[in-house]
């Protein structure tokens, strides 16, 4: 992991609150995924946000739904469609654990901002078990990145973002990039087709 400098305790220097989506939200992206190199098949992901819930869906270009899921805050994953292959637990998991890591900040965490060396913003949630999400703003203005780390500070998770339009206070990337490591290692590749703040719209 890299090292922090100015290290300071709290939100001031954070600019964390522009990358994850506050209130109502719904994001619909072009996906393809791919695991340890073999490209797979096309789908459209829907993830709708409200408060402390978030709804995922993946669907064909014809609009059948392959998974649908919730997650609570402090309930967790509750799915409620899945079509082989995606019926098998360890998808729904993994699925919605990258989905929280691009959409939900942190929960209950320490949580300390500051530089890292090459002068990114850079702010660094850990929780009790020791794993690690970093939320980085680089230096050269470019957009958003995200990588988690497991309670063995290897790599995990690595989210980049390109492209980034404001929306309000939010930075919205028009592609995303994920990629996990592990005995399977894989890259989800998004391309932003629509974003909407459905708070904002409610109250006009």
């Amino acid at each position: 992991m890299p090292a922090l400098a100015t290290l300071q305790n709290g939100a001031e220097a954070t600019g964390d609150e522009m990358v994850f989506p506050r209130g109502r939200w719904q994001f619909v992206h072009a996906i393809d995924f791919s695991i340890e190199g073999h490209a797979g098949s096309e789908v459209l992901g829907v993830t709708s946000l409200t408060g402390d819930e978030m709804a995922c869906a993946l669907m064909t270009v014809e609009g059948f739904t392959l998974f649908e899921a919730m997650y609570r805050q402090g309930q967790g994953v509750d799915v409620r469609r899945a079509v082989p292959p995606f019926d098998k637990p360890a998808f729904a998991a993994g699925l919605m654990t990258d989905v929280r890591t691009i959409f939900l900040a942190p929960g209950v965490a320490t949580r300390q901002c500051g530089r890292s060396a090459d002068g990114a913003s850079l702010c660094r949630y850990t929780e009790a078990d020791g794993e690690v999400t970093d939320i980085v703003l680089p230096a050269t203005g470019e957009c958003w990145q995200i990588r988690t780390y497991g309670a063995d500070q290897r790599l995990a998770r690595s989210v980049v973002g390109r492209s980034c339009r404001k929306m309000g206070a939010l930075l919205v990337p028009e592609y995303l990039e994920l990629k996990g490591f592990g005995p399977a290692n894989y890259t989800l590749k998004m391309t932003l087709i629509r974003a909407e703040n459905l708070g904002r719209q409610a109250s006009q």
